[in-house]
């Protein structure tokens, strides 16, 4: 006859099994299990309302690790508070690299990144929720403020966030000396609205409206016999650009050849007063040498006769003539130089 089994042991074995899968589940199921972190600690000013642990540690939008845990540490020596959040960053999504950090521990390479601007911030994770996350980022016009420095983790300064400024502007704004201000201006607006020059300026505006419309369907009414008008008009002015293209080109070829004539009776004019002129200048030289001739016979006869003598008078009036038709001769020419047009249509002529 068999032995009945123990119950005790029994159930010792399954508790003992549950108690490995839970552990197992706990170790393995986290992804944790041989994951290289390092431990860091934050204290951020004013409220961390929506901070939960298990909120995304973020670097320029890439998740480098969690927050892990949140505590509220009180001195009762002088009843402050203090929150310091504790947050985990995973070694393969934040590596360093160069020469410079390579060499150095972790305490060492977060000195030199605080040294160059590190800080940590708190953003909104979700306008919907309300949640917040941790940000790092380098902020170098930011001072680095450490508020633990015995901690046995690593402090990175933190740096108020924009939300928090905005807060803080609008609680140290005058409220109420605004409201007064908008309160005074509104009921300055509704005075303005509701007073009787507004009104009637809303009449007249309505009025000149109304004529504004009528005078409107009036110009349309004339646009479009104006229209046909200026069609009509740029269809005659097309007839009558066409018709004095027709004539033009008749009184261009006429004038093309009268001038062509006026050049050739200019040459022949030109040509004619040349030899005109020379002919001129001829007699005027035999007449200066008639002269000269008529001089020396006169200079003889008085070396001849007397003073008071019949031929001395009759050649000197003689010279006298000579010289006046010399004189003459010599104004023609002048003459016919400045007008040779004079060969053609006389002295005088038009």
């Amino acid at each position: 006859m068999s032995k009945k089994a123990n119950k005790t042991a029994i159930g010792g074995f399954v508790v003992g099994a549950l108690a490995l899968i839970v552990v197992g589940v706990l170790v393995f199921g986290s992804g944790k299990f041989l994951t290289k972190t390092q431990t860091y600690v934050m204290y951020f000013e004013g409220s961390v309302k929506g901070l939960n642990v298990g909120a995304p540690l973020v670097f320029r939008g890439v998740k480098i690790g969690a927050v892990t845990n949140i505590l509220l540490v009180a001195n009762t020596d002088d009843l402050s508070f203090r929150i310091p959040v504790f947050v985990e960053v995973e070694r393969k999504h934040f590596m360093l690299t160069g020469d410079e950090a390579l060499d150095l521990s972790p305490k060492e390479q977060l000195v030199l990144l605080v040294a160059r601007g590190l800080r940590a911030q708190l953003i909104v994770q979700s306008m919907v929720t309300g949640q917040l996350m941790v940000e790092l980022d380098f902020h170098r016009d930011k001072p680095a403020k450490l508020v633990a420095g015995d901690s046995e983790y690593l402090e990175i300064p933190t740096i108020r966030s924009g939300m928090d400024d905005l807060v803080k502007q609008i609680e140290e704004a005058p409220i109420e000396d605004i409201l007064n201000k908008v309160l005074s201006a509104v009921d300055g607006i509704a005075k303005f609205v509701n007073s009787r020059e507004v009104k009637e300026s809303l009449i007249s505006l309505e009025q000149t409206l109304k004529n504004l419309n009528k005078l409107v369907r009036n110009i349309d009414s004339r646009i479009e016999p104006l229209v046909s008008t200026v069609e009509e008009a740029v269809k005659d002015y097309g007839k009558l650009a066409r018709n004095v293209d027709r004539q033009v080109k008749p009184v261009l070829s006429g004038i093309v050849e009268t001038e062509r004539h006026v050049d050739k009776l200019v040459k022949n004019v030109d040509a004619q007063v040349t030899r005109l002129g020379s002919r001129i200048d001829e007699a005027a030289k035999s007449a200066n040498a008639a002269l000269v001739e008529a001089k020396k016979t006169l200079n003889t006869i008085e070396g001849l006769t007397g003073e008071d003598s019949q031929m001395i008078y009759q050649i000197t009036t003689t010279l006298k003539e000579l010289s006046a038709a010399a004189r003459s001769i010599r104004v023609w020419a002048d003459y016919l130089e400045r007008h040779p047009e004079a060969l053609l249509r006389g002295k005088g002529g038009s």
